[in-house]
């Protein structure tokens, strides 16, 4: 019969051998959420066409004029 230590020793290695993948991919979850390369801009037809006056654009009038630059 095994002593304790490696009976702890067998128990790690097998803990992060099973929950190792699964934090690694909630970890790519994660990250792969937070990015926002593949989905579109937000534009509204108002900053698309000009239409709207300057003086009473929106944060998001803004800051889609901005990524137009």
């Amino acid at each position: 019969m095994l002593g304790p230590g490696p009976l702890i020793a067998i128990d790690v290695v097998l803990l992060y051998t099973i929950l190792g993948p699964l934090v690694l991919f909630a970890i790519y979850v994660l990250f792969d959420s937070l990015d926002r390369s593949g989905k579109p801009v937000r534009q509204s037809q108002d900053a698309i066409t000009g239409k709207k006056d300057p003086a009473v654009w929106t944060n998001d009038d803004i800051d889609l004029y901005m990524d137009r630059i």
